[in-house]
């Protein structure tokens, strides 16, 4: 069983991401929106949950095409 998100859960990555070698702090909001920042960063980088879900989707979907072709 699964919780309603109803108010803001934030986290930290486990390892340092990116040429500046930073963690990430995400945050998962209520509204169905997902935030994103540098550790020790002020700025915020947010953006609809379900839009990050089709992103995703697309790029899976993209990789497992590519991969079927060059298996031809």
């Amino acid at each position: 069983m699964t919780t309603e998100l109803r108010k803001p859960v934030t986290r930290r990555t486990v390892d340092a991401h990116g040429h500046r070698r930073k963690k990430l702090i995400v945050r998962l909001e209520p509204g169905d929106v997902i935030s994103f920042r540098e550790e020790k960063c002020r700025a915020w980088f947010t953006a609809p949950l379900f839009r990050v879900y089709q992103t995703v989707v697309a790029w899976n979907v993209q990789a497992r095409r590519t991969s079927a072709r060059e298996r031809k």
